[in-house]
């Protein structure tokens, strides 16, 4: 058995922000040249990225391809070009970088994926009596409590997701639709899966930067979703899900799963497994990165996405059709 490492939020914060302060970048003192911010946003990603051997990408090689091209006459919006070009080896979209007017982050996790989700379709064609509670749409069709959670971000509140869940309490057949979700905080996260939660369960590990070193990291810290609602033990629930959840939807899919009973549905999720830090460089831009990874109670790498228990989607005739080929296999499924 793995040993468990617990610490609390606050702690990792700071230490977060001390292996922040820590770095070793070598031009903090240069002025804002083309040449000065390059080489401040490829040092600060060298000694704080959590996951280039994850990834397996030669930091050292990619700066070696990009660097010839960036001298201090490149103009700024070349320069952010270079710079982008480079961020994407990493494939993560959880790295981004922001100026006052462009804004650039990965966006391969989905972009090469069949979207699989219409709001349209089952808005017409399945659910034409849905009702809202803050962000949140709902109905019970045919026995079935269907229930669609587009972001946990801010502004999903935890009295509507109490509310919603009151009026489903005696329904046996529950669909949790996070398509489309791309994350938020995780907050609401925790609070959402411990509805579904009978006992206090591990649910993730979460390893967090420490030096300068590519693997150089604190011990792994264990994630726990308490108990909740005893009020949906035994109940057939299933979670569905496209590429498009992203982030902290990541991990609710993730939590889901190693609940007892749930059954995931849909396409493998997009991913998004660390947790982003933001940092500014010399000429005002915003860069972000991933500062930790997590993995799952059995070990793996949660970053590319989690795969459904039941791999469902959208084929170009279902498109074409109006068709939802994933919602229809969880009422399938749920029915049986």
């Amino acid at each position: 058995m793995k040993p468990v490492i617990r610490a609390t939020t606050s702690v990792l914060v700071i230490i977060v922000l001390l292996c922040s302060a820590c770095n070793k970048a070598v031009i903090t003192t240069e002025k804002s040249s083309s040449i000065a911010v390059f080489d401040y946003l490829w040092n600060t990603l060298d000694t704080k990225y959590a996951m280039f051997t994850y990834k397996k990408v030669n930091w050292q090689a990619v700066y070696n391809k990009y660097r010839p091209q960036v001298s201090d006459a490149t103009t700024q919006q070349d320069l952010f070009n270079i710079c982008t070009n480079m961020l994407d080896e990493l494939k993560d979209g959880h790295v981004s970088l922001s100026t006052n007017t462009s804004v650039y982050s990965y966006t391969g996790y989905y972009q090469n994926y069949g979207h699989n989700y219409n709001a349209d379709v089952l808005r017409t064609r399945y659910l034409t009596a849905l009702k809202s509670k803050g962000i949140i749409s709902y109905q019970l069709t045919g026995g079935i409590s269907y229930i669609h959670i587009p972001s946990f971000g801010s502004e999903l509140k935890a009295n509507d997701i109490n509310a919603v869940l009151e009026e489903f309490k005696d329904v046996t057949k529950i669909m949790i639709d996070v398509r489309d979700n791309t994350g938020g905080g995780s907050v609401m996260v925790d609070l959402l899966a411990s509805k579904f939660a009978t006992q206090k369960i591990l649910v993730k590990y979460d390893t967090y930067k420490r030096g300068t070193g590519h693997d150089d990291y604190f011990p792994e810290v264990a994630k726990y979703v308490e108990a909740g609602d005893s009020r949906f033990a035994g109940k057939r629930i299933a979670v569905l899900t496209n590429r498009r959840c992203f982030s902290s939807c990541n991990d609710f899919v993730l939590y889901m799963s190693e609940l007892p009973g749930l059954t995931i549905i849909g396409d493998k999720t997009g991913g998004g497994g660390g947790t982003p830090f933001n940092i500014e460089l010399p000429n005002g831009w915003v860069l972000s990165y991933s500062s930790s990874f997590a993995t799952s109670p059995s070990g793996f790498n949660i970053e590319d996405g989690i795969t459904p228990d039941i791999l469902v989607t959208n084929s170009l005739a279902d498109d074409v059709n109006r068709r939802d080929a994933i919602f229809e296999a969880a009422v399938n499924y749920l029915n049986k």
